[in-house]
C-alpha cells in the first residue's frame, strides 16, 4: 500500500533562539573583557619622591584642635575653654607663622562649633589650617 500524501503541512510555530543566544554570549564576553580595562584607567598623578633629607628639611608645625560631641575643645589633647584657645593660638602663631592648625570633630559634633573654631583660628592670625576627622 502506497504512503498517503498529507494534504496539509504542519506549521512550525517554534522560534529558533540559537542565533540570539550566540549574540548575547559574544556581547557578554566583550563586556567581561572590556570592563576591567575601563576600570584601570584613571587620573595619572606624578607623586613626589621622598628623600631622606626631605623630611628633616620640611619641619611643619601642627597644632590640633578637636571638638567633642558635647562641644568641648581639646588643644593638642588637653581640654581647653573657648576663651583660652585664641590666646594660645596667637602665641604659637607668633612664634611660628607657618604653623598649620588642624581642626577636627567627632562624627556627632555640632558643625557650628567647628565653624566657630575655624573663625577663631583666622582671628588668631592662622593662615594655614586643615580640617581633619
Amino acid at each position: 500500500m502506497p504512503k498517503k500524501r498529507r494534504d496539509h503541512q504542519e506549521i512550525i510555530a517554534d522560534i529558533n533562539i540559537t542565533p540570539f543566544t550566540d549574540v548575547v554570549l559574544v556581547l557578554l564576553i566583550i563586556f567581561l573583557i572590556a570592563t576591567p580595562i575601563l576600570m584601570m584607567e584613571g587620573i595619572k598623578v606624578d607623586l613626589p619622591g621622598a628623600t631622606p633629607h626631605a623630611a628633616s628639611e620640611n619641619k611643619e608645625t601642627y597644632l590640633t584642635i578637636k571638638i567633642s560631641e558635647d562641644g568641648s575643645l581639646f588643644l593638642d589633647g588637653e581640654k581647653r575653654k573657648m576663651s583660652e584657645v585664641k590666646p594660645l593660638l596667637e602665641q604659637v602663631i607668633k612664634l611660628n607663622p607657618d604653623t598649620i592648625i588642624a581642626i577636627g570633630g567627632e562624627p556627632n559634633a555640632v558643625y557650628d562649633r567647628v565653624v566657630q573654631v575655624v573663625d577663631l583660628a583666622r582671628g588668631a592670625g592662622a593662615t594655614r589650617y586643615v580640617l581633619i576627622k
